[in-house]
């Protein structure tokens, strides 16, 4: 079966079997479909939109007579179309965007499983077939990955059985693989580590330009977001105090890249107030004397074509390829927040300026997080 037009919310769904031309939709919960006969695309397009302006006016006829052809042209409206499994995928999707799943979500999950379907070309009508998309999907991600997707797909089989497309979930008794806990990665730089990073990447032929953005992201704790969204207009020279208020974050779909990227309040919504020490008051005002921007909104720093920072981008070729060169365990980049403030924390002792420098108007996530820095155990010692 094709697919000749996508549903949605208010859509309606053009698909075609042998010539046969199929509509297939959703109003107030329930399913329709409605077979038009071996007619031409067009007038069948036709009649899919006058019945989405006719659910859109609220003058939608359920019993569906008024959109059925004429006497002449009747079709056996009987047996349903079977859809294939990529076809279901998409009335899933749908459907699930209907009760409220982000587009985020569905572009970074559920695309990327239709783009499986897709390359794997072949329909699931059974168990064996569940199962061998699923070795196919293992060989080609991760335990973790196509465990994930297992579920998601687990939860397709249900609503596929829900709306009567399937007579058993074919996904559900499958189990999931066994996946050995990799070490941990997300231990704080230490100030050694900090250090060297620095100086690998201040040298480096590459990517040098990104080494104000790195020493600002140990130095000030913020997350990336808000560093890569940073104006000069945030930052106030006289009394050497930078505002963080907003972040530019990637897009709803996903999209890191800095055309994509949206601006958008912090995280926690909360605005903060960070004192610059002398090295990063030294930075940026030699940064901005080089640069001279020609607006108070124009971003603090860029990429090297002048662009707003892709983050992803940014961690797999810059990041990673600096922790290489300097013999450094790989972390992310978020990880360089996580740095600074623990680094606070063990030269202060105090959680509440942790919990300042990181947007957090609680201690409670400080304290889970930190708290073990505080007051280090002392071991009892017998030797004189």
């Amino acid at each position: 079966m094709e697919l000749i037009q996508a549903g949605g919310k208010g859509k309606v769904a053009i698909y075609n079997r042998d010539g046969l031309y199929w509509l297939r939709w959703s109003y107030k919960g329930k399913r329709y479909s409605l077979a038009v006969g071996h007619s031409q695309v067009k007038p069948t397009r036709a009649l899919a939109g006058r019945i989405e302006m006719d659910m859109a006016a609220g003058h939608f006829d359920s019993s569906l007579e008024s959109y059925r052809p004429k006497q002449d042209q009747k079709v056996d409206q009987t047996s349903d179309p079977v859809l294939g499994v990529q076809e279901l995928w998409q009335m899933f999707m749908d459907a699930r965007r209907l009760a409220g799943t982000s587009e985020f979500f569905i572009n970074n999950r559920f695309k990327s499983l239709a783009r499986n379907l897709a390359r794997w070309g072949k329909d699931i009508t059974s168990e064996d077939t569940a199962r061998a998309f699923i070795e196919y999907l293992r060989s080609r991600q991760s335990p973790t990955t196509a465990n994930d997707n297992l579920r998601h797909l687990k939860s397709f089989g249900r609503w596929a059985v829900e709306q009567g497309h399937w007579q058993a979930n074919h996904f559900e008794r499958l189990q999931h693989a066994k996946v050995q806990i990799a070490p941990k990665r997300d231990n704080p730089f230490t100030a050694d580590e900090v250090r060297l990073f620095l100086q690998t990447i201040k040298t480096d032929a590459t990517y040098y330009k990104y080494h104000d953005f790195c020493y600002c992201l140990f130095h000030l704790g913020t997350r990336p977001s808000e560093l890569i969204g940073l104006r000069w207009s945030a930052i106030d020279f006289t009394r050497r105090l930078i505002t963080i208020a907003e972040s530019l974050s990637r897009g709803d779909d996903g999209k890191s890249a800095g055309y994509a990227r949206q601006r958008k309040s912090t995280k926690t919504g909360n605005v903060r107030v960070l004192p610059m020490t002398e090295s990063v008051y030294s930075l940026l005002t030699g940064r901005f004397q080089e640069s001279q921007p020609k607006s108070p909104d124009a971003l603090v720093f860029t990429s090297p074509t002048g662009r707003a920072i892709d983050d992803h981008n940014f961690s797999q070729r810059c990041w990673r390829s600096i922790c290489q060169r300097a013999g450094i365990p790989y972390r992310p980049p978020y990880i360089a927040r996580h740095t600074a403030l623990s680094h606070i924390v063990e030269s202060t002792g105090s959680l509440a300026q942790a919990a300042a420098v990181a947007g957090h108007s609680s201690l409670r996530m400080v304290s889970q997080t930190y708290g073990h820095l505080v007051s280090r155990v002392q071991m009892p010692s017998y030797e004189g």
